[in-house]
């Protein structure tokens, strides 16, 4: 890549935050309007893209209704860095130090920004905290956090970018065991609430076909609104490198090599120091391709495999992009070393969006796949399959109409051999809900302006026995939840939120927070800046 530098158009790339779901949102319905193309099997995007197809709109502001326009408007002030070539646009802004040529400090995003012909910087704080007001006695709770994030670029093809967070909760809110879209949390001891620290960061070399990076994030694969069940991306961030390439409009190829993190621990390498026991680790990695076909436009079809490995060292045939992972001799190991040293997954997704204002989508995640088990009742194919679809701006009103069903048979995440589960942190690394379940979820939308939404969602789960050779043969859990929530983003990146919701859960107890447990009428709000 190096010795072909010359031979490529200018491009760097700086991903953005997948909690960001103002900018994803927006994104999805101009691709369900067909204003833009956009593939969404993978995420997160990079700014670069993400300010490419924001340009690419403006050729087509006459298609956009009054509350579109300024929710375009609205987000190329966030992604000017990327789209204008200096800081001028700045000036035309609320801010400070407008007669400075190469800095300044918007406020709106409120960040202090810097550029010139080589390098790009960023920094912006990062703020929040969400409250919840129960029917419970002495069970309110509150998560807070805060933090900064730093992006830029260097020359033509290099970016970076950094952000932490420190986090609290008066009390747990997310820990493995609990069935929730949460995003993860690798705790500090406490006895009743808990802190913990997010760090995230990578650095990327782009070319105008294709990219790598080495980072430490996390990133979602599968096209869903509600969680995916290929890879969700709520396990706390781990490091990866990555490689994506797009040589042909009509297919687009990512590959991710990673530590997890098993938390088995390993001992023969833990030791008794004089300050306590120096616990290790067995090393855990994962290597996943997907590849996706666009044959018709508006249409991608993607397939994909992965490997969960266990092993002192990193065996280099995971390093190779382009095999077969879940060929039982792809190490060349007997079939019985391969079976207790890896753990391979199939997926499929498929997305398309040839009918204006529809989003259909669908996608299977399989584990352990076997001819015979579709003719053999003694056994089974351990399958999660997830379909759903979305309407946007329905009845040219700002309506937005989503629905989804998700069903995972027993042992599809799961494994009998604890260091190549697929997990890490022993949060799973597919569905929330796991092995052995199934959800409805359905939400109506509503955005009367620019920046204001108003949510109704209604979201049905259930969640069956460990022990189970059928799907839901006993069930151990359920929930069902309506929600009504107003969010509001009154400058870039930073919301205000308000949500009543009437909440059932029964079953397991450890399955839940406490404080959610049972039925009862909960209260939520809260203020976010940044991500």
């Amino acid at each position: 890549m190096v010795i072909c530098t010359p031979l490529f158009v200018v491009s760097q790339e700086v991903f953005q935050d997948i909690t960001n779901v103002g900018i994803y949102d927006f994104m999805d319905e101009l691709a369900n309007l067909k204003i833009i193309d956009l593939s969404s099997v993978t995420k997160p995007y990079s700014r670069k893209f993400i300010a490419a197809k924001l340009k690419e709109t403006i050729a087509s502001r006459n298609k956009l209704n009054k509350r579109q326009e300024k929710e375009l408007d609205f987000y190329l002030r966030d992604f000017n860095l990327e789209v204008q070539p200096d800081l001028n646009y700045f000036k035309k802004t609320k801010g400070l130090f407008h007669k400075k040529e190469n800095f300044g400090i918007p406020l709106s995003p409120l960040s202090f920004v810097y550029k010139d012909s080589l390098f790009t910087f960023s920094i912006r704080p990062i703020w929040g905290i969400n409250g919840y007001l129960t029917q419970k006695k002495d069970s309110n709770a509150y998560h807070r956090w805060g933090g900064a994030e730093i992006f830029g670029t260097i020359g033509k093809h290099v970016g970076f970018y950094l952000s932490l967070r420190d986090n609290h909760e008066s009390q747990f809110l997310v820990n493995p065991g609990f069935l929730t879209t949460e995003e993860g949390a690798a705790w500090k001891e406490s006895p009743l609430g808990g802190d913990y620290s997010e760090m995230r960061g990578g650095v990327t070399f782009a070319w105008n076909w294709g990219s790598v990076m080495l980072a430490k994030d996390h990133f979602q694969w599968g096209d869903s609104y509600h969680g995916s069940n290929i890879f969700a991306g709520r396990t706390p961030s781990f490091p990866y490198f990555q490689l994506k390439m797009k040589p042909a409009r009509w297919f687009d190829f990512t590959f991710v090599t990673a530590y997890l993190v098993s938390e088995v621990i390993d001992s023969s390498r833990t030791y008794k120091d004089p300050n306590g026991l120096r616990e290790y680790f067995f090393n855990k990695f994962l290597s996943a391709a997907i590849m996706t076909f666009t044959p018709l436009k508006n249409l991608d079809l993607s397939i994909g495999n992965s490997v969960i490995s266990c092993s002192r060292d990193y065996n280099p045939a995971y390093l190779s992009p382009f095999l077969f992972y879940t060929k039982p001799n792809i190490t060349g190991d007997s079939a019985q070393r391969s079976h207790y040293g890896k753990n391979s997954q199939l997926f499929f997704n498929i997305s398309s969006r040839q009918i204006k204002h529809l989003h259909l989508y669908a996608s299977i995640f399989i584990d352990d796949l076997g001819s015979k088990k579709f003719s053999d009742s003694t056994t089974f194919n351990c399958i999660s399959w997830k379909a759903g679809f979305r309407a946007s701006n329905l009845f040219n009103l700002n309506l937005t109409l989503t629905t989804e069903y998700t069903r995972t048979s027993p042992h599809t995440y799961s494994d009998p051999v604890s260091t190549i589960t697929f997990e890490s942190n022993r949060y799973n690394l597919g569905s929330y809900l796991r092995d052995n379940s199934q959800e409805i979820y359905a939400l109506l939308g509503y955005r009367p302006v620019r920046g204001l939404i108003f949510n109704l969602s209604w979201n049905w789960a259930e969640h069956g026995g460990a022990k189970d050779t059928k799907t839901l043969q006993t069930l151990v859990w359920s929930y069902q939840d309506l929600k009504f929530e107003i969010a509001y983003e009154f400058i870039n990146n930073t919301y205000i939120s308000l949500a009543y919701q009437s909440l059932s859960i029964t079953g397991d107890r450890t399955l839940s927070p406490p404080i959610f447990y049972g039925s009862q009428r909960i209260i939520s709000g809260g203020i976010t800046m940044g991500f």
